[in-house]
């Protein structure tokens, strides 16, 4: 939802780069880099935190196993369905038409 609202704040400033000259494949690739980067970045960083909590749970529970690989594949997987959602999420975030309305300035 935030990516959303950002991205509607952010659109006489896309509309004032477009009439600049940049291109609409650009500015769909910077939007798609700022939502994604962080996104990886913070579930790559909560998969470690998580695997490193459960290795410290079984460690000082007394288990047998000390590591359990058998979800990271499934973990893994969640992820980067997320970060594909997320992609897709952000493109239509770039019009298509320039919008006279954001043009004008306060």
């Amino acid at each position: 939802m935030s990516v959303t609202d950002r991205a509607v704040e952010r659109r006489p400033q896309v509309t004032a780069l477009s009439l600049l000259g940049a291109r609409r494949r650009t500015l769909r690739l910077v939007q798609c880099t700022q939502v994604v980067l962080p996104l990886a970045i913070g579930l790559v960083l909560a998969l470690a935190a998580g695997k490193a909590a459960e290795s410290a749970y079984l460690i000082t529970g007394g288990g047998q196993v000390f590591w359990d690989g058998e979800g990271i594949p499934l973990l893994v997987a969640a992820a980067v369905g997320v970060l594909v959602l997320a992609t897709v999420g952000t493109l239509p975030l770039v019009g298509r038409r320039i919008d006279p309305e954001l043009i004008r300035r306060d």
